[in-house]
């Protein structure tokens, strides 16, 4: 009887082994309906991959899970979580996790793990988390061993341990998982722990990015531009960017509208330019805001219009932008787009000068020697309160950079 059991186990299971779900049900079903736990489960999995049937996926899944099956405890678990084929009980999923767990699952030892490191339902708890993601790691998980790693580069449930990190994280990397990949990408770019080897990360980034990871697109991308740890090519760069773009990245559409508005890696277009600069400058993105200004500021791309160029300038300005803040400052001087105002020119032409912008230093030096006492004295004040009013915005960080009158 065993034997028998045995060999209709083993015809399902190639079966569902090689996607032939159809067949792998038939022959999983009265196996199921005899009460086999492995066969419960797995009609489960072959009733999820078939027909997406989360109900009757999760009744097989029960079924099994009562009988102390670990995969089913943890699937069931994670439905439960979901909310899907099923009211949505998170106490009930730690359970089921927890059960799963402590028979050495390392799916469940890794959604347990997740469960205290959100606090969901759980005390938060970043060092039960880390635990159960090294048991998780233990028994080959490369997202335990991906996020283990994290938390000892941070320092999160764990003692800060960079060499422990790394380790892991190229163990995950290794593996294929795509977070681990990216964050091995960043600890090399940026020397954190590691000799810094931008060709290393790199090659990290580009693992990543061909397996849709969008920052490591950008970050690849952004490499390929400046010619870090590979030649320069503008290329390759803006099809990384055009990937990362893909997922609403305001950064990325950023840096490819610039691409569109230089004519470098793709063809010269200032309307294409434009269409991309509006997504991000909509977004908020500082740098889109000014790029899109000195569009309309040249009539490139979009019908040239003072207002409009006035209006994304000052966007960008109040958000730290110097090109921005020396862009607006030079409208205001002329009084293009807004009524003149000589007192508010010098003030964001000083707070550009304050961000290293060139064009800046020069208009406010130059309308030092134009301006009363008075009125230098009144922009003196409105600079205090601009700069005061913008790093409490940006909550004290660090202003961008910028420095001309040009898409950058």
């Amino acid at each position: 009887m065993t034997g028998n059991l045995d060999e209709s186990r083993r015809k399902a299971r190639e079966a569902y082994d090689r996607g032939s779900y159809d067949m792998a049900q038939k022959l999983y079903q009265p196996l199921a309906e005899s009460g086999d736990a492995d066969s419960q489960y797995y009609l489960g999995e072959t009733l999820l991959l078939r027909a997406y049937d989360h109900v009757n996926a999760v009744a097989w899944w029960r079924k099994a899970a009562d009988q102390g099956h670990a995969g089913a405890q943890s699937n069931l678990g994670y439905m439960l979580i979901s909310g899907l084929g099923v009211a949505q009980d998170n106490a009930e999923a730690i359970r089921l996790f927890r059960l799963a767990a402590q028979k050495g699952y390392a799916e469940a030892q890794y959604n347990l793990g997740a469960m205290y490191d959100l606090g969901m339902s759980i005390r938060q708890d970043r060092k039960e988390a880390a635990d159960w993601f090294a048991k998780a790691a233990e028994h080959g998980s490369a997202p335990a061993k991906a996020i283990l790693a994290y938390m000892y580069a941070h320092g999160e449930g764990v003692p800060r341990d960079i060499g422990k990190a790394k380790k892991l994280y190229v163990e995950a990397a290794e593996a294929g998982e795509i977070h681990a990949q990216f964050n091995l990408g960043v600890m090399y770019e940026n020397g954190d722990g590691v000799a810094r080897d931008y060709s290393e990360a790199l090659f990290w980034y580009q693992q990543a990015a061909e397996l849709g990871h969008p920052e490591a697109q950008f970050c690849a991308a952004t490499m390929y531009e400046e010619g870090l740890g590979v030649g320069r090519n503008m290329e390759t760069a803006a099809k990384l960017y055009e990937m990362a773009s893909r997922s609403g990245s305001p950064e990325a559409w950023t840096c490819l509208g610039a691409l569109y508005a230089k004519g470098e890696g793709v063809q010269q277009d200032f309307a294409q330019a434009a269409r991309l600069f509006l997504g991000a400058a909509r977004d908020g993105h500082a740098r889109a805001q000014n790029n899109l200004g000195t569009l309309y500021d040249q009539g490139l791309g979009v019908e040239q219009d003072d207002r409009q160029a006035a209006q994304w300038f000052r966007a960008a300005a109040e958000q730290g932008h110097p090109a921005a803040q020396f862009n607006l400052a030079q409208l205001l001087r002329k009084g293009l787009g807004v009524e003149q105002d000589l007192i508010a020119a010098y003030a964001w032409s000083t707070l550009a000068a304050d961000g290293g912008n060139q064009g800046g230093m020069f208009l406010r030096n130059c309308m030092n020697e134009l301006m009363t006492r008075d009125d230098l004295d009144k922009a003196k004040k409105l600079t205090k309160e601009l700069r005061e009013k913008i790093r409490a915005m940006k909550g004290d960080s660090s202003a961008m950079n910028g420095s001309g009158a040009n898409p950058d």
